[in-house]
């Protein structure tokens, strides 16, 4: 057993043990991706940002698992902070079992009247925080034959109106992690994304949806969107958990499949964008998109 401090407080770990480092770790999938790998007999590195300010997120989780729950303040846009915490783990582990990167937002508005500051930003979180991260630590997911699990989004394979920076925040993620796919094989490490649909998490809060103006060309398809979320928000039946061990169970097996997709809406996006010939494939998204966004005939029109 090897001792080491982070700020005021002594760990005790193990050699043998698996290490998991989670991105996003402050709320959603990524706090429930603590407590299962910690339930399941893992350390576990909790990253967010300014994490260890955040006292109340894992108050339930830190006396009982003292020894294995370390959380690290991380935000992944800043390359400097993700230096620090590899330099951390690579400096007291043997190296990386498991890298989850799971921090991202969705900003959801139209194009036209998007910010600049906020697209880039987008990118930044959802892709390049990714990019960086996965960069960054796989000198020790080779060293231990690690593994990646990167979160996309029914939105990773589906483009849908009013989140097209979303979307392709989601898109580079696919792109980026199936041509890792072939890349890592080599070197022992495997990457997986996951592939959630509609879930009731914390998600939400982090959703920027600035507001839109009376006068905007937009209005009404914004309005129509915001009631859209709602519904479906009511509506959602799906356990968030069945996703949380669904990327246990992976984690635990000898060899990953590049897509794992979860959840009855996710599965059918998917079933008909494989199977549907293109052209039947964007009649039908054409007819749902008409009948979502109808414009009202007294809609600035912005000619």
């Amino acid at each position: 057993m090897v001792q080491f401090a982070t700020g005021l407080k002594i760990f005790q770990t193990d050699a043998t043990m698996k290490t998991v480092l989670v991105t996003g770790a402050t709320s959603g999938f990524g706090e429930m991706l603590v407590g299962r790998f910690l339930d399941g007999g893992y350390r576990v590195v909790a990253t967010g940002r300014d994490l260890q300010k955040r006292k109340e997120i894992f108050s339930v989780l830190r006396p009982i698992f003292a020894d294995r729950l370390i959380e690290l303040s991380l935000d992944v846009t800043k390359s400097n902070e993700i230096q620090s915490v590899a330099e951390f783990v690579g400096s007291q582990f043997s190296g990386l079992d498991i890298l989850i990167n799971n921090a991202g937002y969705g900003y959801f508005c139209p194009l036209e009247e998007a910010v600049h500051d906020e697209v880039r930003r987008q990118m930044e979180v959802n892709f390049f925080g990714t990019l960086f991260m996965t960069q960054k630590f796989l000198p020790l997911l080779r060293r231990n034959h690690g593994c990646v699990f990167n979160f996309s989004s029914v939105f990773g394979f589906m483009g849908f109106p009013l989140t097209g920076l979303y979307c392709a925040s989601k898109f580079a993620v696919e792109g980026l992690t199936e041509s890792l796919r072939g890349e890592l094989r080599p070197h022992g490490v495997q990457v997986c994304l996951i592939q959630p649909g509609g879930y009731r998490t914390r998600f939400g809060e982090s959703l920027f949806c600035p507001s839109t103006p009376p006068q905007s060309p937009y209005a009404n398809q914004m309005g129509a969107y915001q009631k859209l979320r709602e519904k479906q928000m009511t509506k959602v039946s799906q356990n968030p958990m069945d996703v949380v061990n669904g990327v246990f169970h992976l984690a635990e097996r000898s060899s990953l499949p590049l897509r794992a997709t979860f959840g009855r809406d996710a599965r059918f996006a998917k079933l008909i964008r494989r199977f549907l010939p293109n052209k039947i494939y964007q009649y039908c998204l054409d007819k749902v998109f008409s009948k979502i966004f109808t414009l009202d005939k007294n809609s600035p029109s912005g000619g």
